[in-house]
């Protein structure tokens, strides 16, 4: 498109141009012409490579005249998340005529929209700016990890019922070899693309058993493999995790240890994207994390199996331990270092009302496996001694011990969900009582493979918001992933949403088009 060079100087001449006269000699002044703009919405939404953006502003000059130049102009947005200073942003003129009508070829992102209408009599100029904000056809919706023929695959479906199946598939030509193991979510991921440019996206993170993806948002290209995201040498003998967004960088974490990129397109920190070695405990102790972690105020808390404690990665990219006594130097019933137990499940609650992230860490013994535990701890960056509140040794009774599935209610009832022999049960993690749920709607006979409570709360203009205690199962080659509202942590009615498709979901994750660097995204 072509660039509008003298765009500045026609604006400074509008302004200081406020009146004009003709001069016959009584000096009889007169108002000028001024324009007026009305008709424009606050925001516009399209889609790119989709939608064609239709504006049809009424432009009036107040002394009747009709004289006018148009220039509509499009940039992004300054401190949007996909904008950074380092970045150039340029200003275009996108059209020359009242209504425009402009195919949208732009990456998703914040965009100002701007209108400049000028009287050619006297150059008098009004100037219009409002929001557009670009999609893509993967911008929004729950992204659905699957397992299918043998291998990886993705389908989104989207908030409006449509859906876009085996996406992987449809990129590469065939679903990413091996099971799937986890699916991340990154609002604002910068790296160098091809062109070594510094690129700001929102990414997909995949992890199988054996390989990584890192996908771009916007066309679901490929940004990096395992074999092209570590800076040095490629570690070999790793098993994959998970991939996580906190406040200033990237984390990485499997069997070995974990890994940090530090970035933040938000606060003008760009970076690579890539991953250098694993970070050290005390620059010196190695560790071999659990698979369950979560993530509080920005930090990723998880257990370290290696030397049995609880560990924290900060938003720095820094690990830290914790004290085994109290503030006080008094030593606790129950140490957080040197704990002899197998991880099964850790989970997050947060209470608004206490203002206390809550962590729950499920415990089987190490020399006995018929004895279970449940670690009630409050997780803060700011307290280095011993989090744990207390333990409850779980009731032998308890269908607990045959449950291969967990999930927490994240965000108000202290309330653990499992799932035992393929029905789901609740778990009061303050009575420590526990009772089936059988949901309405759900087909019974078809395997249960994944449970989670996921919610998106953020969405301040629409009021979109939802709060689901989400079930996925799996009969005949076919997933269901069924999504209920949630009353008193359980769920109520029927399923808001029934999303259906081929292979079995392990895992999923839900993107919105206004999510930054700091939302609140459901853990692991």
């Amino acid at each position: 498109m072509k660039k509008l060079y003298m765009i500045w100087f026609t604006c400074l001449i509008g302004l200081l141009i406020t009146a004009c006269y003709d001069d016959n000699g009584n000096y009889d002044y007169r108002k000028i012409g001024e324009v007026q703009i009305d008709g424009l919405e606050e925001t516009y939404e399209c889609v790119a490579y989709q939608d064609v953006l239709h504006v049809e502003p009424k432009v009036t000059i107040t002394d009747g005249s009709s004289d006018l130049e148009y220039f509509w102009t499009l940039n992004l947005t300054p401190g949007s998340s996909t904008t950074s200073e380092k970045i150039k942003i340029e200003l275009d003129t996108i059209g020359r005529e009242r209504v425009l009508d402009y195919p949208i070829t732009e990456k998703a992102g914040a965009y100002d929209l701007t209108l400049w209408a000028k009287n050619k009599a006297n150059g008098a100029t009004s100037i219009e700016t409002v929001s557009l904000s670009v999609v893509t056809p993967f911008s929004e919706g729950f992204y659905l990890l699957k397992e299918i023929n043998g291998g990886t695959d993705l389908d989104l479906h989207l908030k409006d019922g449509s859906y876009v199946m085996d996406i992987l598939e449809a990129k590469d030509g065939q679903p990413m070899p091996g099971a799937p193991v986890s699916i991340g979510l990154d609002p604002t991921y910068s790296f160098i693309n091809a062109q070594t440019e510094y690129e700001i996206t929102k990414a997909v993170t995949i992890c199988t058993e054996n390989d990584v993806r890192i996908s771009n948002i916007e066309d679901m290209s490929v940004i990096y493999t395992y074999n092209t995201m570590f800076l040095g040498e490629i570690p070999t003998g790793e098993k994959p995790y998970y991939i996580w967004r906190n406040y200033f960088g990237v984390g990485y974490t499997c069997d070995k240890g974990i890994y940090f990129s530090y970035q933040a397109p938000s606060y003008q920190l760009l970076g690579t994207g890539k991953f250098g070695l694993p970070v050290l405990v005390n620059d010196s102790e190695g560790t071999k994390p659990s698979f369950y972690g979560v993530i509080s105020s920005g930090c990723w808390f998880f257990f370290d199996e290696l030397k049995g404690r609880l560990l924290y990665l900060d938003f720095n990219g820094s690990l830290h331990t914790f004290k085994d006594e109290d503030e006080e130097g008094k030593k606790q019933p129950y140490p957080i270092n040197g704990i002899p137990h197998k991880l099964k499940y850790f989970g997050i609650n947060y209470i608004a009302a206490d203002k206390e992230t809550n962590g729950y860490i499920l415990f089987e013994d190490e020399n006995n496996v018929d004895k279970l535990y449940i670690y009630h701890m409050v997780l803060s960056t700011t307290n280095i001694y011993n989090p744990i509140k207390k333990v409850i040794e779980v009731d032998a009774s308890s269908k607990l011990h045959e449950a291969d599935l967990f999930a927490t209610y994240e965000s108000t009832a202290k309330v653990m969900y499992f799932v035992a022999n393929n029905q789901i049960y609740l778990y009061d993690l303050e009575q420590q009582v526990e009772e089936p749920l059988n949901p309405t709607g759900m087909v019974t006979g078809e395997e249960i493979t994944y449970i989670k409570n996921y919610y998106w709360k953020e969405d301040a203009v629409t009021g979109d918001n939802f709060d689901y205690l989400v079930f996925a199962t799996h009969q005949n080659g076919k997933y269901k992933v069924y999504m209920y509202n949630i009353l008193g942590g359980k769920p109520n009615g029927g399923p808001v949403r029934v999303l259906e498709g081929d292979g079995k979901v392990v895992s999923m994750r839900f993107v919105d088009k206004d999510m930054k660097i700091d939302s609140t995204i459901p853990a692991l």
